[in-house]
């Protein structure tokens, strides 16, 4: 099994901390126990090495003295076998003067070295002076006699003589060198126990350092693995505790503060995403409030709710309006058998019952209801079941539908009309696309509802109107939605008939076309006998040329034109002559026959846009219209009598006549009817008084003859 290589839990963090607590423990009293014990190993150094010392000057003091104590052992094999002892103690480390002893490091290793020189001379030389004793003979009474060692010293010098003399300076020379040597040592030493205390107190600040670094390692370990996971920790619960669940900690997971920071972030998430349900509940709480507030206080439906006793806990105010009871008065338990009665109460009740039985889905009725002062209204309520403080209700609405059920009626009606009628009709999308037509239509058109479902109007038409047309009649229908006129369409057998059609737009709500209604008959034969009719009182007879009445609107239509364009025209007025010769001697018939040549000869010398007119007996006028300059009405005069005075073959007899014209101007010679025509005639009998077959121009000094005229004839008539 895999190990981790860092500890993960905050339990395997904390017990390594204390692991490394005691490693460091353990190091710092290993190390001071090193320390010491070499500066206890110094110190026996130091101490073996001083005792040698003493140990020398006491070897020196007994050899002068030459006197032991009694019992003591031999100087000669006990000190120094001890002294040697120390000496090897101190060259290769062992136990001494009951002290375990290090070796003396190497670099006094020379001094070591000098100092068992010395004792090797100054051993010579404690040997050379007892021999030298034992050869004089009195060394030991003098040595026993002193009282102290230096005045054996002293006696042994006075006692022996030369040869002792020299063997005792030697030894004091020996005992100097080695004296010397044991001090150097002793110096070294000294100087090396410096050495090992300031290497102890250099490791002392070493190991402190150490222990501030691994503190201040173990401090950042426990900050960053364990104080700042737990700081994050509690600004987060600070965050949740006052509200924010949207704070998030970045905790690694792996130990206990990373689970406890993944535990923290997913109940925020789950507390945060229950705040935003609960919210989004609260917000569709409202909006359901507000729209059911919206609904109640619409001004088209009733809307109510009734418990499992049938009495009504809620109406709105469209339903008192619709009831004619108060609001308040409806929504406390207002019972339904107050609302409908009789045998609309019994279908209601079968109804409502049926819904709180669950045997319905949805309740939907139509029937009646009494008002509070008495009256009936048509209602349709619609009811669906509902839990209301846990108990059984029903919510629904209600329509006034007393209008509407008379307009179903009315449809009914309609639709027998439009059954029935005589009368074509056509109904049509806002383009024009047939979408039904009744009987009427197929029995004019000859075309079925399937013939032209989905096709237009044009499926009638003759060709006869040209694109103007429709778009005038397009225009007026955007403009005022109706039009009405006479169309020459075409059957399905291919035969033209002339139709009067009304056209009707019926509008939405939003003021966008719901459809068109078209309502035609067949008027050819009508339009017929009117046009014969107006024919006959419009035109001649005889001539087919248009007679007075025609020619009196023609007049005054083309005064109005002038006025508005102020371009003139010419009023002409013509007398034939010579035709009552021709009429007495050769009869009406002739003279009828006559008058027709004459209208044909008239009609091709003038343009089409021109009128020729036949006044009566041989009277023609002729209206000149558009006339830029006056004089371009003399070529037509001009052309006019040479037109009529051509021979006119009459049967078998040719005659000859001539014409007398006058002509006058709108607006030079008369701005009215009567006063142009006036001008015309007065023109018209100054031509004939200058001779037959002449034509004149209406001036104004033609009305004095004509004024005398009138006074002779007046005269001549109050004289008869």
């Amino acid at each position: 099994m895999r190990l981790d290589p860092l500890p993960r839990t905050v339990r395997q963090k904390a017990s390594l901390a204390f692991i490394l607590v005691v490693l460091l423990a353990i190091g710092n009293v290993s190390i001071v126990q090193f320390l010491l014990r070499e500066s206890d190993g110094m110190a026996a150094t130091l101490n073996v090495a001083g005792k040698m010392r003493m140990l020398s000057q006491r070897i020196g003091l007994e050899a002068l003295a030459g006197h032991q104590p009694p019992g003591a052992p031999a100087p000669a094999d006990d000190l120094p076998a001890a002294f040697e002892a120390a000496h090897d103690a101190l060259r290769h480390g062992g136990h001494a003067f009951d002290l375990d002893v290090p070796p003396v490091p190497a670099a006094l290793a020379p001094q070591l070295l000098a100092v068992r020189e010395a004792w090797t001379r100054y051993r010579d030389a404690v040997d050379a002076l007892a021999e030298a004793r034992a050869e004089a003979g009195n060394g030991t009474g003098a040595g026993t006699r002193a009282e102290n060692g230096a005045e054996a010293v002293n006696g042994a010098v006075a006692g022996a003589g030369t040869a002792t003399g020299a063997a005792v300076a030697d030894l004091m020379r020996a005992g100097s060198a080695l004296l010397a040597r044991t001090e150097a040592l002793m110096d070294g030493l000294v100087a090396q126990v410096r050495v090992v205390q300031q290497r102890a107190l250099y490791g002392a600040y070493a190991l402190f350092a150490l222990d501030l670094l691994l503190l201040g390692l173990a401090g950042w370990v426990v900050s960053r693995q364990i104080l700042r996971p737990i700081h994050a920790l509690v600004r987060q619960c600070r965050a949740l505790a006052v509200g924010d669940y949207a704070a998030r900690s970045a905790l690694p997971p792996g130990d206990e503060l990373g689970e406890l920071g993944r535990a923290l972030n997913d109940s925020a998430a789950h507390i945060g995403q229950l705040l935003r349900d609960i919210e989004k509940e609260h917000a569709a709480l409202a909006e359901a409030q507000a729209m059911f507030r919206g609904l109640s206080d619409n001004t088209l439906a009733g809307i109510y709710m009734m418990d499992a006793d049938l009495r009504f806990i809620y109406a709105n105010a469209r339903m008192a309006d619709i009831l004619g009871y108060p609001q308040a008065e409806l929504a406390d338990g207002f019972p339904l058998d107050r609302v409908f009665i009789g045998p609309s109460y019994e279908a209601t009740l079968r109804r409502v019952r049926d819904r709180f039985a669950g045997s319905e889905a949805r309740t939907r009725l139509e029937c009646t209801a009494r008002r509070r002062d008495g009256s009936m209204v048509e209602l349709e309520t619609f009811g669906s079941l509902m839990s209301l403080h846990g108990r059984p209700a029903l919510i629904g609405i209600m329509f006034d539908i007393t209008e509407r059920k008379r307009a179903e009626a009315s449809a009914r009606r309609a639709a027998l009309v439009y059954a029935h009628t005589s009368e074509a009709m056509v109904v049509t999308d806002a383009d024009g696309a047939i979408q039904d037509v009744n009987p009427a239509f197929t029995a004019v058109t000859g075309y079925t509802l399937q013939d032209v479902v989905g096709r237009t109007m044009n499926v009638l038409s003759s060709g006869r109107h040209g694109d103007e047309f429709y778009r005038a009649m397009w225009a007026r229908l955007h403009e005022t939605g109706r039009w009405s006129g006479d169309i020459h369409n075409r059957r399905k057998s291919g035969e033209e008939y002339v139709e009067r059609l009304s056209i009707n737009t019926s509008y939405n709500e939003d003021g966008s076309v719901n459809c068109r209604i078209g309502l035609f008959s067949d008027v050819t034969e009508k339009r017929r006998r009117e046009a014969s009719i107006w024919h006959q009182a419009h035109y001649d007879l005889l001539t087919q040329l248009p007679n007075r009445q025609m020619f009196q609107e023609n007049l005054r239509r083309s005064i109005e034109h002038s006025r508005e364009s102020g371009v003139p025209f010419a009023l002409v007025f013509l007398d034939l002559d010579f035709f009552k010769d021709v009429n007495d001697s050769m009869g009406h018939e002739a003279g009828d026959q006559l008058l027709r040549l004459v209208a044909r000869r008239l009609n091709e010398c003038v343009r089409s846009s021109d009128l020729v007119a036949r006044l009566g007996g041989d009277e023609f006028t002729l209206i000149i219209r558009d006339i830029h300059d006056p004089d371009d009405i003399f070529a037509l005069a001009d052309k006019i009598l040479g037109a009529l005075s051509q021979p006119f073959t009459l049967g078998d007899h040719v005659v000859q006549i001539s014409a007398s014209m006058g002509a006058a101007f709108h607006p030079r010679d008369g701005d009215g009817d009567a006063e142009l025509l006036r001008a015309a005639d007065l023109a018209m009998y100054a031509a004939k008084e200058e001779g037959r077959n002449h034509f004149r121009v209406y001036a104004p000094e033609m009305r004095a003859p004509a004024l005398a005229r009138d006074g002779l004839q007046s005269g001549g008539l109050q004289s008869g």
